[in-house]
């Protein structure tokens, strides 16, 4: 029933029916924190998450939300997953709260808790916000409803009183968030990355794998299937794919035990990388597909994204400069050995050393801690 409604009307009726089942709903959190409970450590890391968060549910926000609470819980900081309606009380019973919002969620959080949340420090993940941002987006066929955040949330956000705004835009995309540093909120680059606990270069082999030659786990749907026919189409008969949406292609094989998406990555001779055409325009929101699959020991290669060499070298990883380029590549990986395993052990290297939510956490605590001087800072490097 939903997907039909999606495909029936309008993206304006579709957001406000969204909009109104998730005000009547919470987010679902199965396990609100891991292995160090709040109390047992000087400070506390609090990832506030709307009814659109599902704990059961692996898709990109979660699975990044994740990757962000188990790399503070291996500096020693735990953390608690809350639904943002009730991020208050929450706050108000554990030590020295700090808080990670996405902005989306804002519109759900009570207008009478932001003075007291406001003392606290905290950082949001932010929508784009830049001049005539509305004329840019509709010049570009996207809909401003969307990638836009209404005047109301804008004003939350605000009055949040963030320390810093960050995105998971590359550098050389932050003017796209201009508006946000106008108005008082530094703006810093914060890529997804590889969750360490999750993806691993090793692992036990799983029979079902050996021999696919192409893997690809993720959704399918209208904007990014214009991408994902040119670059994957082509490969349609050696190509195994797994995911919550069902895709139009002859190797689509359902949905895929979280536990084991590392295997597949390891296993299969190429993963595929492809973006949302707007990754490539506004250079940002690279997907976390290429550090999970190299994090895995996996043989990543990307569409035709120039972004991915603010992250990754050219020795490090292909980016191809269009389908039939991509084509070129992706045969010559399959077809020769050393060149495949080369990729895969500079990939691995560069993403352990760059690209793990360990090191975002540790930039998102440097930069909190300089532009804000963040009073329990220190405590929390000393744990």
């Amino acid at each position: 029933m939903k997907e039909a409604l999606k495909r029936f009307l309008p993206d304006f009726a579709v957001n406000h029916l969204s909009a109104f089942r998730q005000k009547h709903t919470r987010a679902w959190i199965s396990n609100p924190s891991g292995s160090i409970k709040p109390g047992d450590a000087k400070t506390t890391f609090l990832m506030a998450v709307g009814p659109a968060f599902d704990q059961r549910r692996p898709d990109a926000m979660a699975v990044c939300r994740m990757g962000y609470c188990r790399a503070f819980e291996e500096i020693g900081i735990p953390y608690v997953l809350v639904d943002i309606r009730e991020l208050a009380e929450t706050a108000r019973n554990v030590p020295s709260p700090f808080v990670m919002y996405f902005a989306g969620d804002v519109t759900f959080l009570p207008q009478k808790d932001i003075p007291y949340l406001s003392t606290l420090p905290s950082s949001v993940w932010v929508y784009p916000w830049f001049e005539e941002s509305e004329k840019f987006f509709n010049n570009n066929g996207l809909n401003p409803e969307i990638w836009t955040l209404s005047k109301d949330v804008v004003n939350k956000v605000l009055g949040l009183k963030p320390r810093i705004g960050f995105t998971a835009t590359v550098p050389s995309g932050l003017n796209f968030f201009n508006r946000w540093e106008q108005n008082g909120v530094p703006i810093h680059s914060l890529p997804l990355a590889c969750d360490t606990a999750l993806y691993r270069p090793s692992g036990d082999q799983v029979p079902e794998f050996d021999g696919i030659e192409l893997a690809f786990v993720g959704g399918y749907w209208q904007s990014k299937g214009v991408q994902l026919d040119e670059y994957l189409r082509q490969f349609e008969d050696q190509l195994k794919v797994f995911g919550y949406s069902k895709w139009p292609y002859r190797g689509y094989s359902g949905k895929l035990d979280a536990d084991l998406e590392p295997a597949l990555y390891r296993q299969a001779k190429v993963c595929p990388v492809i973006n949302e055409p707007t990754v490539k325009l506004m250079k940002g929101q690279i997907n976390e597909r290429v550090f999970k699959a190299f994090g895995s020991g996996g043989c990543a290669i990307s569409d035709d994204v120039p972004a991915y060499r603010e992250l990754y070298r050219e020795e490090e990883l292909l980016v191809s400069r269009d389908p039939a380029h991509f084509s070129k590549l992706v045969r010559e990986l399959m077809n020769d050995q050393d060149m495949n395993q080369e990729y895969r052990k500079r990939g691995l290297a560069a993403t352990l050393s760059r690209h793990t939510y360990g090191h975002r956490v540790k930039e998102l605590l440097g930069a909190m801690e300089l532009r804000a001087g963040i009073s329990q800072a220190k405590e929390i490097s000393d744990i």
